[in-house]
């Protein structure tokens, strides 16, 4: 299977680091830099996507550069899912809040001040209560992939990774 994606890296790379991208296995990738964002675009053969981000995540620090996330349009704010939703902002807000509809809208994944949240929750709470179209399972697993590595950047080094990562079973 042939699985679309980019990794989101946390520089853009040198020349000599573009020459231990081929040395690494990384010589059909795409790479995009602007606005401060540098994106590696693959299309990669594997038997699951984890497997396909998995390698290229291993092949890019093989090589020096760290991957930072999976892109990935899965934070949205009430506007965004209005929008998505062809609703208006008042009624998402509403239904955010509990005041409107059959309650169980998926929490912020902010803490306080401007509320942002998970389009992939979201998709499946509309799907589930009016009858909409949820996100691809593949949209989903981009989007839980971004959350991932994230993570694996975040607690690069640190001695309780191993156990945090046991939350991935529970």
């Amino acid at each position: 299977m042939i699985y679309e994606f980019a990794l989101v890296l946390d520089h853009e790379p040198t020349e000599s680091e573009l020459q231990a991208f081929v040395m690494a296995g990384l010589d059909n990738v795409g790479i995009e830099g602007g606005h401060g964002v540098t994106l590696a675009h693959f299309e990669r053969d594997a038997a699951t996507l984890a497997e396909a981000i998995l390698t290229a995540v291993r092949q890019f620090e093989a090589a020096g550069v760290a991957p930072t996330a999976v892109a990935s349009d899965d934070l949205v704010s009430l506007k965004d899912i209005a929008s998505r939703t062809d609703r208006s902002y008042e009624s998402v807000r509403l239904l955010a809040q509990g005041n409107r509809g059959p309650g169980g809208f998926p929490p912020p994944l902010s803490g306080s001040g401007w509320s942002l949240y998970s389009w992939a929750q979201a998709s499946r709470w509309f799907a589930e209560h009016y009858g909409t179209e949820a996100t691809s399972t593949y949209d989903r697993e981009i989007a839980a992939a971004d959350y991932l590595v994230r993570a694996r950047r975040m607690l690069a080094g640190d001695e309780n990774r191993a156990e945090l990562a046991k939350l991935l079973s529970a």
